[in-house]
């Protein structure tokens, strides 16, 4: 039994993880949306940007490196918060 709420536990740190990449990689963009059409760059991906739609001559770059490094830092983001939560609850309180 308690095996399978450590791991119900892990699973949950990551969604809760994988949440939050998701929410980090489309700020920017929820930021920027809609700048093209004042001359400014529209950007998505944190920490690497990798779609950037904009500018003067209307410019679009999309660098798949760039996606599967957001990717895979996401992926490692949501295991290490996964692996905390399941740390952290699985925790007995201190007795004094």
């Amino acid at each position: 039994m308690q095996a399978s709420k450590a791991r119900g536990e892990f699973w949950d740190g990551v969604a809760a993880g994988g949440l939050l990449a998701v929410g980090l990689n489309l700020l920017p963009y929820l930021r920027t949306r809609d700048a093209y059409q004042t001359d400014g760059l529209e950007v998505i991906g944190f920490p690497f940007v990798f779609r950037r739609f904009g500018g003067i001559a209307g410019h679009l770059d999309f660098h798949w490196w760039a996606l599967i490094a957001d990717l895979l830092l996401a992926a490692l983001l949501a295991v290490v918060l996964g692996a905390a939560w399941a740390l952290i609850r699985s925790r007995r309180p201190l007795e004094w």
